[in-house]
């Protein structure tokens, strides 16, 4: 049986739950990142979305 996709109204909490996890994660990979973005659609003021917060982690090549 297929997963329902559930879409939601923004949330300006997703802005701080990012910062979370990224100052969560950061301090592992301090010798490798170059940069940690939130993309996405949860990315984006205004706009509905799955509320699941995506991240690009940006590293050295």
């Amino acid at each position: 049986m297929a997963e329902r996709i559930r879409i939601v109204e923004y949330n300006p909490s997703w802005v701080s739950m990012f910062e979370i996890v990224r100052n969560f994660v950061t301090p592992v990979l301090t010798d490798i990142v170059v940069a940690i973005e939130h993309v996405g659609s949860t990315s984006v003021p205004g706009l509905s979305a799955k509320p699941i917060i995506d991240m690009h982690v940006v590293v050295r090549s």
